[in-house]
């Protein structure tokens, strides 16, 4: 079964998207610190979306889905956007305590995978798979 939320691009929107994400999460019997990372994730790309795609503009549709399986978790958030462009994104630099900036890479650290799609031209659809307690990503080949 897939769930959908919509909200537009306000950073008051990103409460409500925990009010629903947050139940859903637990629905699906993951750990209590499963479902905080997730929503930190999902939460943190959100509001990339607002900041960066959007350039702060209110207003703007964003969507998140959550489709469970027996292996694990995808998390879909698309926006309408400016693309994400990976040759402007540098991983912070950790030992010199960032006050910003690391938004993505904590995504990257909570994700078992993580992609995004900007050939659509227009927006970033990012995707976040993360697998259940006990199960691992299928081998290579298989």
């Amino acid at each position: 079964m897939v769930r959908l939320f919509s909200m537009t691009s306000e950073p008051a929107e990103l409460a409500r998207l925990r009010q629903w994400l947050r139940p859903a999460l637990a629905a699906e019997g993951l750990p209590r610190e499963e479902c905080a990372a997730l929503l930190l994730a999902v939460g943190e790309l959100c509001a990339n979306a607002i900041r960066h795609s959007y350039e702060g503009r209110g207003g703007q549709p964003i969507e998140v889905s959550l489709e469970a399986s027996e292996e694990g978790i995808v998390l879909h958030v698309e926006d309408w956007g400016k693309p994400f462009d990976p040759a402007q994104y540098a991983p912070p630099d950790l030992d010199a305590l960032p006050e910003g900036g690391v938004g993505l890479y904590l995504v990257q650290r909570i994700a078992d995978r993580l992609s995004w799609e900007t050939e659509r031209g227009r927006g970033t659809r990012w995707t976040l798979l993360k697998y259940r307690p006990g199960r691992a990503a299928p081998a290579a080949g298989t």
